[in-house]
C-alpha cells in the first residue's frame, strides 16, 4: 500500500513537471502572444500589489533596524556619559585635595611648626563626643595631647592614639576649652566647645570692647595650645556692663563633617 501511494505521488510530480515544461514551450510560440499578453494584463495588478507589499515590508524591516541601531547608540552614549561624569568627579576630588594640601603647606610655613598630614577616616559614633578618627598613630609619632589643625585654623587635639590611627577631640565637643585673644581689640577670653557658634567669655578691659568681625586666635595662655592659631570670627556680642565679661559668639573656621585632611602639630605638646 505504501508503495502504491509513493508511486502515485511520484507520478503526480512528474506530470506537474511535464505540464510546466509544456506551458513554457507553448508560451514562447508566436500564436500564444495574445493569450500571454492577456495573462500579463490580468496579473499586472497582482504584481503591483505584491511589489507594494514587498516595499512596505522592506521599510518596516528597515525601521526596526533603525530603532535597534538608535537603541544601541543611546546605550553607548549613556555609558560614555557615565564615564565622563565619574571622571569629572574624580578630577574635582583631586583638585579639592590638592587645594587642601597647598593650604596646609602654606599654613605650615606661616606658623613655622613641624606638621604631619593625616586623612580623616571616620567620625565619632554619636553627636555628643564630636570626634574624628585619622589614619596616623603612635607608629607615626602621634601622641595624645598633640594639637590638630587644618589650613583654616584650629581643629582640636589628639585624645587617643593607637599604632596606626588616632582620635581627635574637636572644638565641637562641649568639653573643649581654649584661651584666645581678639586680634583687633587685644581682649582676652575663653572659647568653649559646642556644635554651633562657639561661646566666648570676653574679659573686660579699660578702653576696649569686643566687636563683630574681629578674629579670635589662640593666646598660648596656660600652655595648652601654641599662640596664634585662628579659631574663628566674632559673629555677635552681648555686652554685660554689670559683669566682668561680655559674651561673644565665634563662627568657627572648621566644620568637622566636611574635613578630609588635617594637620597634626608634632613639635608641640601641652605643658
Amino acid at each position: 500500500m505504501y508503495g502504491r501511494a509513493r508511486s502515485r505521488s511520484s507520478g503526480f510530480f512528474l506530470t506537474l513537471g511535464a505540464a510546466m515544461i509544456a506551458l513554457a514551450i507553448v508560451t514562447q510560440q508566436s500564436w500564444a502572444v495574445g493569450p500571454r499578453d492577456a495573462a500579463k494584463s490580468l496579473l499586472a495588478p497582482l504584481e503591483s500589489i505584491m511589489t507594494s507589499v514587498a516595499v512596505q515590508a522592506e521599510r518596516v524591516t528597515g525601521a526596526f533596524g533603525d530603532v535597534a541601531g538608535l537603541r544601541a547608540e543611546n546605550a553607548r552614549l549613556r555609558a560614555t556619559d557615565a564615564q565622563l561624569q565619574r571622571r569629572l568627579i574624580e578630577l574635582n576630588a583631586a583638585a579639592k585635595e590638592n587645594a587642601t594640601l597647598r593650604q596646609a603647606l602654606d599654613f605650615e610655613r606661616a606658623y613655622g611648626r613641624r606638621m604631619m598630614a593625616a586623612q580623616v577616616i571616620g567620625l565619632g559614633p554619636d553627636g555628643f563626643t564630636r570626634t574624628l578618627e585619622i589614619d596616623r598613630g603612635s607608629a607615626d609619632g602621634v601622641e595624645p595631647g598633640m594639637v590638630v589643625t587644618t589650613g583654616a585654623g584650629l581643629l582640636g587635639r589628639i585624645s587617643e592614639a593607637g599604632p596606626h590611627a588616632a582620635i581627635v577631640q574637636t572644638l565641637a565637643d562641649s568639653q573643649s576649652r581654649v584661651n584666645v585673644f581678639l586680634y583687633q581689640s587685644g581682649l582676652q577670653g575663653t572659647v568653649s566647645g559646642g556644635p554651633g557658634a562657639l561661646p566666648m567669655q570676653v574679659e573686660h578691659a579699660f578702653g576696649a570692647t569686643a566687636s563683630q568681625g574681629d578674629w579670635a586666635l589662640t593666646s598660648g595662655v596656660g600652655g595648652e595650645y601654641p599662640r596664634g592659631l585662628v579659631v574663628g570670627e566674632v559673629s555677635g556680642v552681648t555686652y554685660q556692663p554689670s559683669s566682668t565679661s561680655d559674651e561673644a559668639r565665634i563662627a568657627w573656621v572648621n566644620d568637622p563633617a566636611n574635613l578630609a585632611l588635617v594637620l597634626v602639630i608634632t613639635d608641640f605638646l601641652p605643658s
